[in-house]
């Protein structure tokens, strides 16, 4: 199979649909596609694995290239990924929209996979546990299914809670905006968020006595497992048609000092 057909297949008659940046970044879409890569962000060592590999395809989650678009800036680094990309010679596509916006959110749908909580999703960000615990043992529990060294914690760390917003990657602000009510959600889980804009509401919440709680589990460690979640569709959907999908991690953007 192609892999233009492939990603048709994948996503169905929406995928090219202008005015997403779902679309191929790089390399011969009318390549043969026997292998497949699914990534978060296509590192220089991502690169690496996927050749080792031999991959005919990666589909990465975010920008290749450093810009939403994946516009090819003018700087050193960028010439430097664009060699290492060229030197890898597998196309490359971005799969980011339609994960988020389809009929179900994906990314959030491969969180949830991985952490295993027992509840109601709404398919896009509200889940609902069926038990009530507290924000601090979500944290750890996170922490501890999806392999993170650290999340970080705003506002209320004990009360029962149950109502959880799933904000993964970048999206404070406007989408936590919807929630400043503190009524639909009492524990939002974020990736990467603006402390003052999206972070004072929440602490401050907490001080007037709300039940609120924000954990930031950054960007790679709470969209990763989306990724990890894709490959395993992708084997369920195409593995008896002979096109295999392996999961390769990018890691976490950041070390600790501990």
């Amino acid at each position: 199979m192609k892999a233009i057909d492939f990603m048709r297949e994948l996503d169905g008659p929406d995928f090219e649909t202008p005015g997403t940046v779902d679309c191929f970044k790089y390399g011969d879409e009318e390549r043969e596609v026997k292998t497949v890569v699914t990534c978060l962000t296509a590192t220089p060592d991502v690169l690496k694995e996927a050749v080792r590999l031999g991959a005919d395809l990666i589909i990465t989650h975010e920008p290749t290239f450093y810009s939403h678009i994946d516009e090819k800036q003018d700087s050193k680094i960028v010439a430097m990924k664009i060699a290492a990309v060229e030197a890898a010679g597998i196309p490359i596509c971005r799969f980011h929209d339609h994960m988020h916006f389809g009929r179900d959110d994906m990314i959030s749908l491969g969180f949830l996979d991985t952490v295993g909580w027992k509840g109601t999703f709404d398919g896009n960000v509200i889940f609902v546990l069926d038990e009530p615990t507290t924000p601090l043992e979500i944290a750890k529990d996170i922490e501890r299914k999806c392999g993170l060294k650290h999340c970080r914690i705003i506002g209320k760390r004990d009360g029962a809670v149950t109502k959880i917003g799933l904000f993964l990657g970048h999206r404070g602000g406007e989408c936590w905006g919807k929630f400043k009510n503190f009524e639909d959600v009492e524990v939002a889980i974020g990736g990467e968020w603006c402390e003052w804009a999206d972070g004072e509401p929440v602490r401050d919440a907490a001080q007037f006595g709300i039940q609120a709680t924000a954990i930031i589990a950054g960007h790679a460690g709470s969209e990763r497992d989306g990724m990890k979640y894709l490959a395993k569709v992708i084997n369920e959907r195409f593995a008896e048609r002979g096109i295999v999908a392996e999961y390769v991690d990018c890691g976490e953007l950041y070390t600790y000092t501990d």
